[in-house]
C-alpha cells in the first residue's frame, strides 16, 4: 500500500512540474515555439516523452493547464455570482466576468504566466479553439454570459459579433500585458496593481458594449 501511494504522489508531482514548465514556456515563447521535449527537459524529466506519457499529447497538456486554472476561477466566479443583487446591470455582469480572472491572477503572485499563456493560445490558429472550448463547460461562466446578454440593450447581430470579438481580444491581451508589466513587482504591491488595472479594464469593456451603434 505504501509503494502504491508513493508512486501516486510521484506521478502527481511530475504532472505538476510538467504543467508549470509548459505554462511558463508557452507564455514566453508561444505555443508553436515550444516542443514536448523542451517541456520535459524544463520540468527536469529525463524521459523526453514525459508529456505524452502523462497527458497523451501537447493538446492534452494544454487542456490540463486550462482545467487547473479554470477550476479555481470557477470557485471565485460562483462567489461573485452569489453576491449579485436582484437586478444586475451590464457593468455588474462585466465585473463578474473580469474580476474573478484577476483575483485568480493575484493569487498566483509574480511572476505569473497564465495570462500570457492564454494570449498565445488565443492567437495560435491551432489552439485558439481550446480556450473557448473550455468556456462551454464552466457553469458559473455560462451563467454570467447568459445574464450579460440579457442585460444588454438591443444591438444588431453584425455589431454584436464584432463587439464579442473586440471584447475577447481586449480582455485576453490586456491581462497578458498587465501580467508582463508587473512581472518584477514587489509581492506587497501585486494586488493593488492588479486592482488598479482591473478598474480600467472593466471601464473599457463597459464603454465598448454600451457605445452608441452607428452600424447596422
Amino acid at each position: 500500500m505504501f509503494v502504491v501511494a508513493s508512486r501516486s504522489d510521484q506521478t502527481a508531482r511530475t504532472r505538476e512540474r510538467l504543467l508549470a514548465a509548459a505554462e511558463q514556456l508557452f507564455a514566453l515563447h508561444g505555443i508553436a515555439g515550444v516542443s514536448s521535449r523542451q517541456i520535459s527537459k524544463a520540468a527536469g524529466q529525463g524521459n523526453n516523452y514525459a508529456v505524452g506519457h502523462h497527458f497523451g499529447d501537447k493538446t492534452g497538456l494544454i487542456r490540463s493547464i486550462l482545467e487547473t486554472h479554470n477550476a479555481r476561477i470557477d470557485v471565485i466566479r460562483a462567489e461573485r455570482l452569489a453576491e449579485l443583487g436582484d437586478d444586475p446591470g451590464v457593468r455588474d455582469w462585466i465585473e463578474c466576468l473580469i474580476r474573478p480572472e484577476i483575483e485568480h491572477l493575484v493569487s498566483l503572485g509574480a511572476p505569473s504566466h497564465y495570462a500570457r499563456f492564454c494570449a498565445h493560445m488565443a492567437a495560435d490558429p491551432q489552439t485558439g479553439y481550446l480556450l473557448y472550448e473550455s468556456v462551454a463547460v464552466s457553469h458559473p461562466l455560462t451563467e454570467v454570459m447568459t445574464g450579460f446578454y440579457r442585460a444588454l440593450p438591443s444591438i444588431p447581430k453584425r455589431v454584436m459579433d464584432a463587439r464579442v470579438s473586440m471584447s475577447q481580444n481586449m480582455i485576453i491581451h490586456s491581462l497578458a500585458d498587465i501580467e508582463r508589466s508587473i512581472e518584477d513587482a514587489e509581492a506587497s504591491t501585486i494586488a493593488d496593481q492588479w486592482s488598479d488595472h482591473c478598474d480600467l479594464l472593466v471601464d473599457g469593456a463597459v464603454g465598448l458594449w454600451l457605445a452608441p451603434t452607428t452600424s447596422r
